[in-house]
């Protein structure tokens, strides 16, 4: 039992996970089919390694 009466509200509790281009490089295909079976990992992968830095000169 609380011994302070109210209401407790977490702001920002620290860590915070971001997947980014090394994890999706990283990351085995087939399992990634079991948890979201509706994407195409494979594609997914080719397409976040493409460069496309040139496309805005």
């Amino acid at each position: 039992m609380c011994t302070v009466g109210g209401k407790i509200t977490v702001m920002k509790h620290g860590q915070q996970s971001e997947a980014g281009k090394s994890n999706v490089a990283n990351a085995n295909s087939q399992e990634q089919q079991v948890y979201n079976p509706f994407m195409d990992f494979d594609e997914f992968q080719e397409e976040i390694s493409e460069d496309y830095s040139n496309d805005y000169d």
